[in-house]
């Protein structure tokens, strides 16, 4: 992708243009050599200081790595990781994003620098890329250089969630109360299967699986397990968006107790489960309706 890159010009910069030209015009009325040397001087200055602007800015690499979970309406922090391929190092380089700005001071050569940036969408679904202006008023700060970068970013921001009233939750678990969870042979097994840990014993913990995958699992009980749940959007009031916002809330509050939780939308079923990776999968599926 070709870079336009473009200039601004600051506030000092129009100062030093405005003597520039007033010297000039000095010059040129009283045919004074020593103004023409100061305002050849000027030019040269102002020469060099575009080429070096120009400079500072090429060769900069930024990605931007969302995080794992990003809701409407909260300020979702990215992280900006800026590379400088150049052979030398670039100075005061800033990200402007949605009216903020991020300043970046070094950029040694041939180095990362990693930051982070703060953003608040306003729509939930898939965001495939975002919009940044890349910036730096090096050397001298007369002018600004900068350029549109559109970053790839991938991101799904989850639907806001909105609270559900208590009398809901317990009628949710008295109607599923009763209901059996499906392939359980009670009396064969204490050992009903395996979830990701959430505050749980530390008895619990399945050692084994925990040290092969690199992230802490539980074991999950016969005695223990609770009736999994299917969510569905006629379980709630409201319009469409609501009634998204207050599914996202009963999701992530019944998977962080520890529910199996399952999701039936107009063209397909969820199964129940339960863990992040899962809560992530039914927040996302929500996010996109």
């Amino acid at each position: 992708m070709k870079i336009k890159y473009k200039v601004r010009v600051n506030r000092a910069g129009v100062i030093f243009i405005g003597i520039t030209v007033f010297l000039g015009v000095a010059a040129v009325n009283t045919a004074n050599n020593l103004l023409y040397l100061v305002v050849s001087y000027m030019l040269s200055f102002m020469l060099l200081s575009g080429v070096l602007s120009l400079y500072n800015l090429k060769g900069i690499d930024v990605v931007i790595i969302p995080p794992e979970e990003a809701y409407v309406g909260q300020r979702t922090t990215l992280r900006a990781v800026l590379k400088n391929n150049k052979s030398l190092p670039s100075f005061l380089i800033a990200l402007k994003v949605n009216g903020k700005r991020y300043i970046f001071p070094l950029l040694p050569s041939g180095e990362e620098v990693e930051g982070t940036i703060d953003v608040a969408f306003e729509r939930r679904g898939m965001y495939s890329s975002i919009g940044l202006e890349v910036s730096s008023s090096f050397p001298v700060g007369l002018f600004e250089r900068f350029y549109i970068l559109h970053v790839p970013l991938n991101l799904v921001l989850f639907p806001r969630p909105i609270f559900v009233e208590e009398n809901l939750l317990r009628g949710l678990a008295q109607e599923l109360g009763s209901v059996k969870p499906q392939d359980k042979r009670q009396g064969y097994e204490d050992l009903y299967g395996i979830r990701e840990y959430s505050n749980d014993p530390l008895k619990l913990v399945h050692w084994k699986l925990s040290a092969k995958t690199g992230n802490l699992y539980v074991k999950e009980m016969l005695e223990e397990s609770a009736p999994p749940v299917i969510l569905s959007p006629d379980m709630v009031e409201g319009s469409l968006e609501e009634r998204i916002s207050k599914l996202t809330y009963l999701v992530i509050k019944l998977i962080s107790e520890g529910r199996a939780v399952g999701l039936q939308l107009p063209d397909k079923i969820i199964e129940p489960s339960t863990g992040k990776s899962h809560k992530r999968r039914l927040l996302t599926e929500l996010a996109l309706l």
